[in-house]
Protein backbone atom coordinates (compact mmCIF):
# COMPACT_ATOMS: atom_id res chain seq x y z
CA UNK A 1 0.00 0.00 0.00
CA UNK A 2 1.26 3.48 -0.88
CA UNK A 3 0.66 6.36 1.47
CA UNK A 4 1.01 9.89 0.21
CA UNK A 5 2.34 12.36 2.72
CA UNK A 6 2.01 15.93 1.50
CA UNK A 7 0.02 18.06 -0.89
CA UNK A 8 -2.04 16.24 -3.51
CA UNK A 9 -3.45 18.05 -6.53
CA UNK A 10 -6.27 16.57 -8.56
CA UNK A 11 -5.87 19.09 -11.40
CA UNK A 12 -9.53 20.08 -11.29
CA UNK A 13 -9.04 23.82 -11.44
CA UNK A 14 -10.38 26.01 -14.22
CA UNK A 15 -10.63 29.69 -14.95
CA UNK A 16 -12.06 32.00 -17.59
CA UNK A 17 -11.80 35.69 -18.41
CA UNK A 18 -14.28 37.66 -20.50
CA UNK A 19 -14.13 41.32 -21.48
CA UNK A 20 -17.25 42.88 -19.95
CA UNK A 21 -17.90 44.84 -23.17
CA UNK A 22 -18.74 41.46 -24.77
CA UNK A 23 -21.52 40.73 -22.25
CA UNK A 24 -24.99 42.09 -21.70
CA UNK A 25 -26.00 43.24 -18.23
CA UNK A 26 -28.27 40.16 -18.04
CA UNK A 27 -25.31 37.87 -18.79
CA UNK A 28 -23.19 39.61 -16.16
CA UNK A 29 -25.96 39.14 -13.58
CA UNK A 30 -26.30 35.47 -14.58
CA UNK A 31 -22.55 34.91 -14.11
CA UNK A 32 -22.53 36.71 -10.76
CA UNK A 33 -25.41 34.50 -9.56
CA UNK A 34 -24.60 31.38 -11.60
CA UNK A 35 -25.86 28.72 -9.15
CA UNK A 36 -29.25 30.36 -8.61
CA UNK A 37 -29.58 31.23 -12.30
CA UNK A 38 -28.78 27.65 -13.38
CA UNK A 39 -31.25 26.21 -10.85
CA UNK A 40 -34.01 28.47 -12.12
CA UNK A 41 -33.33 28.22 -15.86
CA UNK A 42 -31.62 24.96 -16.83
CA UNK A 43 -33.20 21.73 -15.61
CA UNK A 44 -30.46 19.65 -17.28
CA UNK A 45 -27.80 21.21 -15.05
CA UNK A 46 -29.57 19.88 -11.97
CA UNK A 47 -30.12 16.48 -13.61
CA UNK A 48 -26.39 15.92 -14.10
CA UNK A 49 -25.38 17.18 -10.67
CA UNK A 50 -23.79 20.48 -11.58
CA UNK A 51 -25.99 22.68 -9.44
CA UNK A 52 -24.74 22.32 -5.89
CA UNK A 53 -24.23 25.16 -3.46
CA UNK A 54 -20.69 24.03 -2.60
CA UNK A 55 -19.60 24.25 -6.23
CA UNK A 56 -19.91 28.00 -6.60
CA UNK A 57 -17.17 29.63 -8.68
CA UNK A 58 -15.13 32.59 -7.50
CA UNK A 59 -16.19 35.63 -9.52
CA UNK A 60 -13.95 38.69 -9.52
CA UNK A 61 -14.46 41.81 -11.54
CA UNK A 62 -12.20 44.57 -12.71
CA UNK A 63 -13.28 47.60 -14.65
CA UNK A 64 -13.15 45.87 -18.03
CA UNK A 65 -13.03 42.09 -17.30
CA UNK A 66 -14.84 39.48 -15.30
CA UNK A 67 -12.76 36.57 -13.95
CA UNK A 68 -14.23 33.19 -13.03
CA UNK A 69 -12.17 30.53 -11.26
CA UNK A 70 -12.59 27.36 -9.26
CA UNK A 71 -10.42 24.69 -7.73
CA UNK A 72 -13.09 22.02 -8.32
CA UNK A 73 -14.84 22.44 -11.66
CA UNK A 74 -17.95 20.30 -11.14
CA UNK A 75 -20.14 23.24 -12.20
CA UNK A 76 -19.70 23.34 -15.96
CA UNK A 77 -19.10 27.09 -16.31
CA UNK A 78 -18.11 26.84 -19.98
CA UNK A 79 -21.44 25.20 -20.92
CA UNK A 80 -23.24 27.68 -18.65
CA UNK A 81 -21.63 30.62 -20.48
CA UNK A 82 -22.74 29.19 -23.83
CA UNK A 83 -26.28 28.57 -22.51
CA UNK A 84 -26.64 32.21 -21.43
CA UNK A 85 -25.60 33.28 -24.93
CA UNK A 86 -21.96 34.30 -24.46
CA UNK A 87 -20.12 34.24 -27.80
CA UNK A 88 -17.69 31.30 -27.64
CA UNK A 89 -14.98 33.35 -29.34
CA UNK A 90 -15.09 35.86 -26.45
CA UNK A 91 -14.35 33.28 -23.73
CA UNK A 92 -10.70 33.06 -22.81
CA UNK A 93 -9.68 29.97 -20.91
CA UNK A 94 -6.79 30.57 -18.56
CA UNK A 95 -4.78 27.45 -17.92
CA UNK A 96 -2.88 27.37 -14.66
Amino acid sequence: MKIRDGFVSNSSSSSFVINKKCLTEEQLDAIRNHIEYAKNNFSDFDDIGYVTEGLVWSIKEKESEIYMSTSMDNFDMYTFLLKIGVDESKIESCLR
